[in-house]
């Protein structure tokens, strides 16, 4: 992770490391998260890693799948 994150950088790379534990918590792998959001596993995993934005529709079906508001 980047030293000199902005304030939305920030809660972003927060969000997405959240997402993380919580598909560790549930037991899903990557390729299932994948096809939950839609997405392809690379893709997944970029986001995951806070690599890529992570767009309302993504983190809404991360939500649905992982059973959080």
């Amino acid at each position: 992770m980047k030293n000199n994150l902005t304030g939305l950088e920030f809660k972003l790379h927060e969000m997405a490391s959240r997402i993380a534990v919580l598909r560790e918590i549930e037991g899903y792998t990557p390729a299932e998260m994948a096809a939950k959001t839609d997405t392809t596993v690379d893709e997944y995993l970029s986001c995951e890693r806070g690599e890529a934005s992570l767009s309302f529709a993504f983190i809404y079906r991360c939500a649905l799948a992982l059973g959080v508001d």
